[in-house]
């Protein structure tokens, strides 16, 4: 078995290991600003097929590719221009509840299967104050909404209040639908991913 990821995101690459432990991780070769899909479901899913199918499979094996967007509203917010830009994501956020849309791509040498998964994240109310330490301390650029859930600071924690869905979409690799796509391609997966993943994150898959 040969499994590509193609993502050099280190928290994939951290919830995929729940899943399978032998694969090996890639850059993706897909300039995602090309894509001006304005539908955020669509836009994931065919980014999540794009960078799945932009590297070539072994024979028998299979490359795995994601994507993720914050939709607030109507307004869709991918990874952050520059930091002036993240600010802006994460004060329209404040206090407002958001969806999360995260897809998995699998694709063989001729086939590929695509899932969105999706969750609603509530925001804490934070201050100027709170985004300008949150942007300087930790690395948002490559962040759909300019956040994530398990950064944490200093005596406020997390900037998420609460949410519904799956804590791995939240994250970036919406296990649950990942399992799925691999055994429609005969894949098999560590059965007790979900027990992993709830003792590593603290919440469920």
């Amino acid at each position: 078995m040969q499994i590509i990821l193609a993502s050099d995101s280190p928290r994939r690459k951290h919830l995929l290991k729940f899943l399978v432990e032998d694969f090996q991780a890639v850059s993706h070769k897909v300039y995602e600003a090309n894509f001006k899909i304005k539908d955020p479901e669509e836009l994931v899913g065919q980014l999540a097929i794009a960078k799945a199918q932009s590297i070539d499979p072994p024979v028998g094996g299979w490359v795995i590719g994601s994507d993720l967007t914050v939709v607030l509203k109507d307004k869709i917010m991918g990874k952050p221009r520059d930091k002036e830009e993240a600010g802006q994501f994460l004060k329209l956020l404040s206090g407002k509840i958001h969806t999360v849309y995260c897809a998995i791509a699998v694709a063989s040498k001729d086939k590929v299967l695509m899932s969105v998964a999706r969750a609603q994240v509530l925001m804490k109310k934070y201050d100027n104050k709170i985004i300008e330490k949150y942007i300087n301390k930790f690395h948002v650029l490559d962040k759909g909404g300019a956040y994530a859930i398990q950064f944490k600071l200093p005596d406020f924690g997390s900037l998420v209040k609460s949410f519904e869905g799956g804590i791995t979409t939240i994250i970036g690799l919406p296990l649950h639908h990942l399992e799925n796509l691999l055994k429609e391609f005969g894949v098999a997966v560590n059965p007790d991913w979900p027990q992993r993943c709830k003792i590593e994150t603290g919440y469920e898959y």
